[in-house]
C-alpha cells in the first residue's frame, strides 16, 4: 500500500496528470453538491414559467373561473401572469380548449383585452349547445391535439450523461495510473519483503520455538439449585376476627382537558368545472419540525362528456410517525344508496354520506383530524337526482394527540 501512494504521488507531480486528477474530482465532487446535498428548488415562480402544456391548463381553468365568476381583476391577474408566453398560451388553448366553448375564449379575451387572435369554429353537428328555441349559446370545438411529451426521457438522458462521465473518469484514471501496473504486484510485493525478512534474520532465528502447553481443563460440576427459603406469613387476623375488608373509595373521574387549539387549520371548495381538483396541505410543529399532510381530492364521476361530474371526495390524512394513510370517502346521496357504487368505494376509505354540516374524524398514531363538510350542492343536469355535485366546501382542522 505504501508503495502505491508512493507511485501515486510520483504521477501527480506530473502537471497533466494532476490537473485531469483535479478535473475528475471536482466534476464528481459537483454533481454530489449540485444534485444531492444542494439541489435547485423553484419557489413562488409565476405561470410564465409552467411548461407549455401547464399553461394551457392554467389559461383553460383562468377561463373557466372567469365564466363561472365574472371577476374581471382577477382574470387580468391571470392573464398577466403568464408573461411573454400570454399570446402564444392562447394560441395553444384555441387548438386545444378542452371543455371550453368558443363564446367563453372570446369573453375573456374582451376582459383582458388582448389582441391576440381567437378563431370561431363554425356550428356543426355535435358541436354545439343550444337552447329549447334553436338559438347556439356557444360553440364548442372539437378537442385535439397530441399529449404533452413525457418528461422521463429527459431524466433518461441525465442519468445516462452522468453515467458516461463516471465511465469516462474512471477510464482516464485507468490509463495514467494502473495502465502499465501488474496485476499481481501486491502478492510479489509480499513475497519480496518474505525474502527479504528470511534473509535478515535466518542467523539469529532459533532452530525450534518451544510450544507453551495450556492445562488440562478441569471438569465441571453441575450444582444443585438452592431451595428458596419460605417466609413466615402472617395470619388473617381480619378472618380470624370476622373482619370483612373495608371498601376503597371510588376513584372520582378526571375532568376533561379543555381541547387543545388546532396545530393548522384549512378549508378547501370544490366547483364543477375543475376537472383536476386535488387540494394537499402540509403543516409542521411551531418548532419548524414537519407533522405530515392532508388534503381532499376527487375519487368518482358519474356520467360522460366534459366537465366531469364528481359524485365522491377522497379525504385523507398522512402521519410522518405512522405506516399508512388514513383515508375516508364522502360521497354523494346517489352514490351513497347505490350498492354497486358504496362497494366499490368502501375498498378506498370508509363511506360518509354527503349531509349539510356532517363531522367526521381521521386518526392516525400521533394525529388527529376533524373534517366538516360546511356546505354543498348538486348539480341539476339530466342525471339521477342527488348524484353529482356542483359546490362543495370542506373544513379540516388538526390536532396532536
Amino acid at each position: 500500500m505504501e508503495n502505491f501512494l508512493a507511485d501515486f504521488r510520483e504521477k501527480l507531480k506530473v502537471p497533466r496528470n494532476l490537473a485531469i486528477f483535479t478535473a475528475i474530482i471536482g466534476l464528481i465532487v459537483g454533481l454530489i453538491l449540485a444534485w444531492v446535498v444542494f439541489p435547485v428548488k423553484w419557489k413562488d415562480a409565476s405561470a410564465e414559467h409552467l411548461r407549455a402544456d401547464e399553461r394551457v391548463v392554467y389559461l383553460r381553468n383562468a377561463i373557466n373561473s372567469y365564466t363561472m365568476t365574472g371577476r374581471v381583476k382577477e382574470a387580468q391577474m391571470a392573464w398577466n401572469s403568464l408573461g411573454n408566453n400570454a399570446a402564444k398560451t392562447l394560441e395553444e388553448l384555441n387548438k386545444m380548449p378542452g371543455f371550453l366553448f368558443t363564446e367563453q375564449i372570446e369573453r375573456f379575451a374582451s376582459a383582458v383585452d388582448t389582441t391576440a387572435p381567437v378563431p370561431v369554429t363554425q356550428p356543426s353537428e355535435g358541436n354545439t349547445a343550444v337552447k329549447d328555441d334553436g338559438t347556439v349559446i356557444g360553440l364548442r370545438p372539437d378537442d385535439g391535439g397530441a399529449e404533452p411529451e413525457s418528461k422521463g426521457k429527459g431524466l433518461l438522458w441525465l442519468g445516462i450523461g452522468l453515467l458516461l462521465l463516471l465511465l469516462i473518469g474512471a477510464g482516464l484514471v485507468w490509463w495514467f495510473f494502473f495502465k502499465n501496473k501488474d496485476v499481481e504486484l501486491p502478492f510479489k510485493l509480499s513475497r519480496r519483503d518474505e525474502d527479504k525478512s528470511a534473509g535478515t534474520f535466518s542467523a539469529v532465528r532459533p532452530a525450534a520455538t518451544p510450544i507453551k502447553r495450556e492445562p488440562a481443563p478441569r471438569p465441571v460440576v453441575a450444582e444443585e439449585p438452592e431451595e428458596p427459603e419460605e417466609k413466615p406469613t402472617l395470619p388473617n387476623l381480619a378472618g380470624l376476627f370476622g373482619i370483612g375488608e373495608k371498601q376503597k373509595p371510588q376513584e372520582t373521574a378526571p375532568e376533561p382537558l379543555q381541547a387543545a387549539k388546532p396545530v393548522a387549520q384549512f378549508m378547501t371548495t370544490y366547483m364543477l368545472g375543475d376537472d383536476m381538483y386535488d387540494e394537499s396541505f402540509t403543516f409542521d410543529a411551531p418548532n419548524g419540525e414537519f407533522l405530515g399532510e392532508c388534503g381532499v381530492s376527487s375519487s368518482d364521476t358519474i356520467g360522460v362528456g366534459e366537465p366531469k361530474k364528481v359524485s365522491a371526495f377522497d379525504i385523507w390524512l398522512f402521519d410522518k410517525n405512522d405506516i399508512q394513510t388514513v383515508t375516508k370517502v364522502v360521497m354523494s346521496k346517489h352514490a351513497f344508496e347505490d350498492g354497486a357504487t358504496r362497494q366499490r368505494l368502501e375498498i378506498r376509505g370508509e363511506p360518509i354520506k354527503a349531509e349539510e354540516g356532517k363531522q367526521f374524524i381521521l386518526e392516525t398514531a400521533t394525529l388527529r383530524m376533524e373534517g366538516k363538510l360546511v356546505n354543498f350542492q348538486y348539480g341539476d343536469l339530466p342525471l339521477p337526482d342527488d348524484s353529482y355535485f356542483q359546490r362543495a366546501t370542506m373544513e379540516l382542522a388538526v390536532y396532536r394527540k
